[in-house]
């Protein structure tokens, strides 16, 4: 099958979040099972290729704004044009998230081609309390007339299917699974590890008040972090150590070094972080209430309730002073991830969403 996904976020552009890595572990699935997979993006970095082939895939990256509308607002200039070309070759457009430029682009290009449209908004449908009035115009203008015009949603968790207007496929992410060293985590002291940005939904904030009630454990932040944000830190000195955006075998050695991963976020559609630690043998403790919450606990791993600090601090300290239960904990998400959660699973069950979608508009048809 011919799939063309287009997604504002694709690999190598990790520190733009889960959709990049997400898009991309989907798309290599697919086209390990044979499908001929065509991703459109924006260049993000000139350092990236305008095109170029990853893991089968083919990659068309396209010419974007500058870096204050990547996050706002991204888009790519020529999207349209190569939306309508290469849909009308595909048997299925695959569309991840619905509030960009991109989005805007290529659902105006399909309008005209009338080619099949999957949507998977990867946890952004809900606002998160961010640019709620940019938000709220983008949709009365495309982004409802988007998600009402797909043929298929795709979810990534029921918690996540709930918070959308129609019902959803639930297809949970895969994980991608690596064999590393565990570090040294006896020799030192203690590391917590929080991999994510400062945006509200994540919940770092509450990262300065768990260390101060830590005095003898570190922090390493990975990801994108604005200055005014590390400032709240700089009372805490060399205990916490802000490492930028990590990807591949470096963010693998981080994980593996860390003690403990800390994800308070809420609002998270799935999580992919408590997982990735887990198979790389640190444990995580995961604030619930949501689609991460809902994988987590399911998998064994420690969820506390969300935007409960106490609840937070009283899980972090448990697990520091008895290493046997967070081992437990990231043995038991480990095993589940590789058995439930793997790309090949989420390809073959969002092929199944391309089939319904072909046999629903075949039977249109007639």
């Amino acid at each position: 099958m011919r799939l063309l996904h287009v997604t504002p976020f694709y690999e190598p552009s990790w520190g733009y979040g889960g959709m990049a890595r997400a898009s991309a572990g989907l798309c290599r699935a697919l086209a390990r099972r044979g499908h001929e997979v065509t991703v459109a993006t924006s260049r993000l970095d000139g350092s990236h290729p305008s095109e170029e082939t990853l893991g089968g895939v083919r990659v068309r990256r396209l010419p974007g704004p500058s870096a204050l509308s990547r996050r706002l607002f991204p888009w790519a200039l020529g999207m349209r044009s190569l939306v309508f070309a290469e849909s009308a070759r595909s048997a299925v457009v695959h569309l991840h998230g619905h509030r960009s430029g991109i989005a805007w682009s290529a659902w105006r290009a399909l309008a005209e081609t009338r080619a099949p449209l999957v949507l998977q908004t990867h946890g952004t449908f809900p606002h998160h309390g961010q640019l709620r009035l940019v938000k709220a115009l983008f949709d009365r203008i495309a982004g409802d007339r988007i998600v009402a015009d797909a043929d298929a949603l795709v979810a990534v968790s029921h918690a996540e299917a709930h918070d959308l207007p129609r019902t959803a496929h639930v297809v949970p992410n895969g994980v991608d699974d690596a064999a590393v060293n565990p570090g040294s985590k006896t020799s030192r002291a203690p590391r917590l590890l929080f991999v994510g940005t400062d945006r509200r939904q994540k919940r770092a904030s509450v990262l300065p008040e768990l260390l101060a009630g830590l005095p003898d454990v570190a922090l390493d932040l990975v990801g994108a972090f604005r200055p005014g944000f590390l400032g709240r830190f700089a009372s805490l000195g060399r205990r916490v150590v802000a490492r930028g955006v990590l990807g591949g075998a470096d963010l693998d050695a981080a994980y593996a070094e860390a003690d403990l991963v800390v994800h308070p976020a809420v609002g998270e559609a799935f999580g992919l972080v408590p997982f990735e630690a887990a198979v790389r043998g640190t444990a995580t403790v995961v604030a619930g209430g949501h689609g991460c919450g809902e994988w987590f606990a399911r998998a064994g791993g420690c969820v506390v309730a969300p935007d409960d600090p106490v609840a937070l601090s009283t899980a972090v300290r448990e697990r520091l002073a008895d290493r046997a239960l967070a081992a437990r904990e990231a043995r038991a998400v480990a095993q589940f991830a590789r058995r439930e959660l793997t790309w090949e699973r989420a390809a073959e069950a969002v092929e199944a969403v391309y089939d319904a979608v072909l046999e629903a508009r075949r039977v249109g048809a007639r």
